[in-house]
């Protein structure tokens, strides 16, 4: 039952998160870019920084992409939007915090190997429509939302585990708990069994001192 809520918890979660991730705004805009300014497809997603960034850097990686730093922004050269087509891509992309859970996606997307200082193409077109944003997050959201999912799951996965190192530690404090209560019925049981003979005993001392008292006052009246 406790790993069913957990479950369904999980869910709710998840759920929650795709519906936030409807709300995605995308734009084109401007962004510098070294010395120069560049137009750029602008996202502003429902999820944390951190947790973008580790999407995108492993969304290059499952393609074989090393991410590097340049500039202030992340690279993945040679990248493959799949939503666009199987061209390759070189893109360039800032992640900014934009709130607690929050974040804004700064993207350009290039030739391969051009030099954004002299680029010929252009962004909108390679993003394949001028409006460009929806595609490009078509091709990235999946893969954001796979791991916003992945991340929660892993959340709860470890809730789980400590809920249930919790519940052993209880279970284990029960059956010491328990065995001092055996130990201690132990000691109660012979505690009473040796008031019983003590008590028996007293009786017995007790009768012998009336007795011996007894025949004491029986010969101090011979004497007399």
């Amino acid at each position: 039952m406790k790993r069913l809520s957990l479950s369904l918890v999980l869910l709710l979660v998840f759920a929650l998160r795709v519906e936030a991730q409807k709300q995605t705004k995308q734009y084109l805009g401007k962004v510098k870019y070294g010395k120069t300014e560049q137009e750029a497809t602008i996202f502003e997603i429902p999820y944390p920084a951190s947790q973008v960034e580790e999407g995108l850097k492993d969304l290059a990686a499952k393609q074989g992409i090393k991410v590097r730093e340049k500039n202030g922004f992340f690279e993945a050269r040679g990248l493959v939007l799949q939503k666009i087509g199987s061209n390759k891509h070189d893109v360039y992309y800032r992640v900014d915090k934009d709130g607690k859970n929050e974040s804004k996606v700064y993207m350009i997307l290039a030739e391969p190997g051009e030099d954004l200082a002299n680029r010929t193409s252009s962004h909108a077109a390679l993003a394949g429509s001028a409006a460009g944003g929806a595609v490009i997050l078509a091709s990235i959201g999946p893969h954001l939302d796979e791991q916003d999912f992945n991340m929660v799951k892993m959340d709860q996965e470890a809730e789980i585990k400590k809920t249930e190192r919790k519940l052993a530690d209880l279970q284990d404090e029960q059956t010491k708990l328990q065995k001092k209560i055996s130990d201690l019925n132990k000691d109660l049981d012979k505690n009473v069994q040796d008031q019983k003979k003590l008590n028996a005993e007293l009786g017995t001392k007790k009768s012998a001192l009336a007795e011996f008292e007894q025949k004491r006052n029986e010969g101090k009246k011979k004497n007399l």
